[in-house]
């Protein structure tokens, strides 16, 4: 299970999900509040709650806060009202939507018939019409007609770097040293106003790691863009990627499910590397992944580039490229990419100064033990880690050795500085108190002893 800490880290991604569109909006006056408009009308999955709607101060909120403080800004506040109806609990919200979804012909009355047949035999109280159709719009399920053909239409952004697309082509395969043949995988990422291709290479894995080295490479030779448009792949999904985007302030879009066609650009450029690269690719000669990615990027920089483009009012993507880069966005000199594609957690150093990440166990120190320490790390090559604790200050972890810890001579444990003892008085004084309570008793007592002699005689 996650810390609080690792919760809110999902949460600031997802409020960065939600303002991202906003970050490189443009237009003419007006543009903003009406896109934030838009934005409140919809519902949004939120990482625990399920599906809700958001204000539109809190979304402006969220917007301004990033701007000025980055993604650690929006862990500031939390919110906690946002919860789920009252009157429809997780059980029955699933009902409804199986209903509403597997029969579109019920209507609000018939949905409410079926679930009192059932929720009759559970003595479950009924939601009332008006609780249903609240519901109904805010799950976007109270249009649930067929849907109309969809208006799909061209469209190019106007400057470089204003939005990437990326996808994955399965490649040839190609034969190892030991004679066997291993298929391969083209991760390739496009500027969409150019159709320059900002990196692309050959992979044996479709792996998070390959992406990982196809979109740093990219960074690295064109800038940061301000958009990254992909499909709903598990790479292409995942966290570390929300991540990357956040530090970098980029708009991160995927495509609808079994709808490519916004990513026409990229599948275009797939069917010409198929063409006009491995058509003419000799595949008996590639001896390994090395020589295969030295041809494709000598294709790509040595023709591709530099040849008309029909949709590009034939010019090369090249020439392109350099007329649209007014707004190129460079990577900042001072940010380290190693750092920005590094994945983060929390853990706490136990007693023995250890700590447990992906199943291995890591050697912390000694000064951090009880303490809880941000780690960054490169899943897929855990060799060592960095740690950071609440003072900012940073150290590398390896893998415990608890061999070489064995044999290892431990710091001896200092004395603390001895200083003179204070002298305690408080029981000093209480018996000098009872002293002279009880001497001036005996001292009473003699004086009424003396007055009752006298008074004998």
């Amino acid at each position: 299970m996650y810390d609080e800490a690792q919760k809110a880290r999902e949460l600031a991604l997802w409020r960065f999900e939600i303002i991202a569109p906003l970050l490189s909006l443009e237009g003419p006056r007006g543009t903003l509040n009406r896109e934030i408009k838009r934005i409140s009308l919809r519902t949004h999955e939120h990482p625990t709650r399920g599906r809700i709607k958001l204000g539109y101060g809190t979304i402006e909120g969220w917007l301004y806060t990033y701007k000025s403080g980055g993604l650690d800004a929006l862990l500031s506040k939390r919110r906690e009202d946002h919860g789920k109806s009252r009157l429809i609990d997780d059980d029955l919200a699933e009902k409804i939507e199986v209903l509403a979804n597997g029969r579109p012909e019920l209507d609000g009355p018939g949905i409410l018939a079926e679930l009192k047949a059932e929720l009759d035999e559970l003595k479950r109280p009924l939601p009332s019409l008006s609780t249903l159709y609240r519901f109904l719009r805010a799950h976007d399920l109270d249009q649930r007609s067929a849907p109309p053909r969809r208006d799909h239409r061209a469209y190019a952004f106007e400057l470089a770097g204003d939005c990437w697309q990326g996808d994955v082509m399965y490649g040839p395969a190609i034969a190892e040293k030991d004679g066997t043949r291993r298929k391969t995988y083209l991760i390739a990422i496009i500027d969409d106003a150019t159709r320059l291709i900002a990196h692309a290479q050959f992979y044996f894995e479709q792996h998070l790691r390959s992406l990982k080295d196809t979109l740093k490479q990219a960074l690295l030779k064109r800038g940061v863009p301000r958009r990254l448009y992909f499909d709903n792949g598990k790479i292409f999904r995942s966290r570390l990627l929300l991540q990357i985007a956040a530090r970098l302030g980029i708009h991160l879009i995927h495509s609808r499910p079994y709808r490519p066609q916004g990513r026409a650009k990229v599948e275009r450029w797939f069917r010409t590397v198929r063409q006009c690269f491995l058509g003419r690719l000799d595949l008996k000669e590639v001896k390994d992944l090395d020589q295969l990615n030295r041809l494709l990027f000598a294709w790509i920089e040595g023709h591709y580039h530099v040849s008309a483009h029909r949709s590009l009012e034939g010019q090369s993507p090249l020439d392109r490229w350099v007329k649209l880069s007014e707004g190129i966005r460079a990577v900042p000199q001072d940010l380290d990419l190693e750092v920005v594609f590094l994945e983060e957690t929390t853990r706490r150093v136990l007693k023995d100064g250890t700590l447990t990440l992906k199943g291995k166990v890591f050697e912390a120190g000694p000064m951090l033990i009880g303490k809880r320490v941000t780690v960054y790390f490169d899943p897929f090559d855990l060799r060592s880690v960095t740690l950071k604790d609440r003072e900012g200050k940073t150290s590398d972890a390896f893998p415990v050795d608890l061999s070489g810890n064995r044999r290892v001579r431990r710091n001896p444990e200092k004395d603390p500085p001895s200083s003179p003892a204070p002298r305690l008085r408080a029981l000093e004084g209480l018996a000098q108190r009872f002293d002279e309570k009880k001497e001036t008793g005996e001292r009473k007592e003699d004086t009424e002893r003396k007055e009752e002699n006298h008074d004998d005689r």
